[in-house]
């Protein structure tokens, strides 16, 4: 890989995306039992001619885990104590690095694969690598144990999730549902001003959902629904928590969904959820209150909105056909001149719902006038005329 780099650089852009699936596999390999230390040398002086030659195109530190594995393999001071249980905190000196945490998860990957457990065990502990400890703890049907670490150590949802896979493989599913439920009322951890963050439960609560609804638990099911789409706002997860509701309960879920969608600072999705759910009102009122963002006229959203809000909004939908349309024509981009005429047939829809077909007529002559030197725009506006 790295001999093909200097000529795959400039036109690849995706390539970087393998050095880091690639250092972390080569490190994990080095430190496997019967790598000589004559060989992890060799290796070792190997990648660093390829660390230089990657670097000068942009792929700083790319087998930089792979190097200190073959360099240190498992000769590093205190290691030793670390996998006998004998040390409480490793690295010794107590600070991780970004090095440093790649090297141990590098180093427990192989004592996984090498069936190490004990070291495995030892290792993860003094590291704080709490997850991974937990894991190795489910793995070997230690169960308590691993739930007593979950609750009192892990506090990202997507590590309870990791735990709770690892249980239901385990045949253990009725624990693995509870930790998740448990997981999703972690509270948001705070950022280094103090701020929260996003609780980041998404992945938990879909697969919460996903899971309960195959084991017959639709009480669960429909609540793992619901945080998924608080976390997300996302149209699928609305739909999710929808097809899991009865009709009875479909009422109240949509009104608490509809709640928390309006009140959010922000849901790409919300537009689509509001007119599948025919709220035209509220779509409109939506767009109303971003008036000062950027609204792409390429927006398919934007249009299922303006073709709706024809009949019960038209003269919002006239103001937004005419905001839409006005830059690209008045800033002569050519090849967007169709786009505009799609906005500007919105705009006559919207003044024939009222019975203003006069005024529109008035407004396209402007136009016309207006851009008569832009001949393939003034094309399309007297298309729009004879359409009228």
């Amino acid at each position: 890989m790295a001999e093909y780099w200097p000529e795959c650089a400039d036109w690849d852009e995706t390539l970087h995306e393998f050095f880091p699936v690639l250092d972390r596999m080569i490190a994990q390999a080095v430190l496997m039992e019967g790598i000589s230390r004559e060989a992890r040398d060799d290796l070792a002086d190997e990648l660093s001619g390829w660390q230089d030659e990657v670097t000068e195109y942009g792929a700083d530190g790319a087998f930089a885990v792979a190097i200190a594995a073959s360099a240190q393999g498992w000769d590093e001071p205190g290691l030793g104590d670390a996998l006998a249980g004998r040390a409480r905190v490793w690295p010794p000196a107590g600070k991780c690095d970004w090095l440093d945490g790649k090297l141990t998860a590098a180093r427990l990957a192989a004592l996984e694969a090498m069936g190490r457990t004990d070291h495995f065990l030892n290792l993860s502990k003094a590291a704080g690598r709490h997850c991974d400890h937990a894991v190795m703890l489910a793995k070997c049907e230690r169960f308590d144990e691993a739930i007593e670490i979950a609750r009192a150590r892990l506090r990202d949802p997507d590590d309870v999730l990791r735990l709770a896979e690892t249980l239901l493989e385990k045949n253990r599913r009725d624990v693995a549902f509870e930790l998740g439920v448990w997981g999703l009322s972690l509270p948001p951890e705070k950022t280094g001003n103090g701020d929260a963050r996003m609780h980041g439960g998404h992945a938990l609560a879909r697969w919460l959902r996903v899971q309960a609804q195959a084991a017959g638990r639709p009480d669960l099911a429909i609540t793992a629904a619901r945080a998924a789409f608080e976390e997300s706002f996302s149209r699928e997860d609305f739909c999710a928590a929808k097809d899991l509701s009865t009709a009875a309960e479909w009422p109240d879920m949509r009104a608490a969904l509809m709640r928390r969608l309006m009140d959010a600072d922000y849901a790409h999705d919300r537009l689509d959820i509001l007119l599948d759910e025919n709220l035209i009102d509220e779509a409109v009122a939506a767009v109303e209150r971003k008036r000062g963002d950027f609204f792409s006229p390429y927006d398919g959203t934007l249009m299922r909105l303006a073709d709706v809000a024809c009949a019960r909004h038209p003269d919002w939908t006239i103001g937004f056909a005419f905001r839409m349309a006005n830059p690209i024509m008045e800033e002569g981009q050519s090849s967007r001149y169709d786009l505009a005429a799609r906005w500007l047939e919105k705009a006559a829809r919207a003044h024939a719902a009222t019975g203003k077909r006069d005024e529109w007529r008035t407004r396209l002559d402007a136009l016309i006038e207006t851009h008569r030197r832009k001949h393939k725009l003034r094309a399309f506006l007297e298309s729009l005329r004879k359409a009228g």
